[in-house]
């Protein structure tokens, strides 16, 4: 799915600020005192973080940060030979979902999952399964994308109001960077 709309540098960084602004501080503090007071620091306790292409590279970069500067056992799929494979074998819509099987995700891990559109249908099935075994998720979405969730004591979504995948895309970055930020221990 290309989206074809232009907007001027000027109306991308106003629109990217204006979004920034408008984080909700309730999903911030929740987001970080659960990773503060579970996760960091518990070998036992495991961060999975998803998402497709420039999605895909923001989970990455998000997992180094926090094994690296905080001591949080991150994970994402950024092996290709595996993930090609288990797209091959169980579908596209189905390659999280292995992945986190594989993993022997439970209901004392945490999945961050990223869609710009918010419609990816690997990522749902993915959030889906972690919900249905009672572990934390937190849904970033962007565009059209929906709550899919009615348990909201672990279950988090934070909704990016943009249908500019550089927008969403970026503002997603600069929430979970903050919640690194505020999280690093070297």
């Amino acid at each position: 799915m290309d989206n074809k709309k232009t907007i001027s540098p000027e109306q991308y960084y106003q629109d990217v600020s204006l979004k920034i602004l408008n984080f909700s501080k309730d999903v911030i503090d929740k987001v970080e005192k659960i990773l503060l007071t579970e996760y960091q620091f518990d070998s036992n306790k495991r961060l999975f973080i998803i998402g497709n292409g420039g999605s895909a590279a923001i989970a990455e970069h998000i997992a180094t940060d926090l094994i690296k500067r905080c001591k949080v056992q991150a994970h994402t799929l950024s092996n290709n030979s595996l993930a090609t494979a288990l797209t091959n074998d169980y579908k596209h819509e189905n390659g999280f979902l292995q992945w986190l099987k594989m993993y022997n995700f439970t209901e004392n891990d945490f999945l961050i999952a990223i869609s710009s559109s918010g419609k990816s249908e690997n990522v749902l099935n993915a959030i889906q399964y972690a919900e249905s075994i009672g572990s934390y998720t937190l849904s970033i979405f962007g565009m059209n994308g929906v709550k899919t969730t009615s348990n909201i004591d672990k279950n988090i979504y934070l909704h990016i109001p943009s249908d500019n995948y550089g927008v969403v895309e970026l503002t997603t970055e600069i929430f979970l960077h903050g919640i690194v930020e505020s999280l690093v221990i070297e």
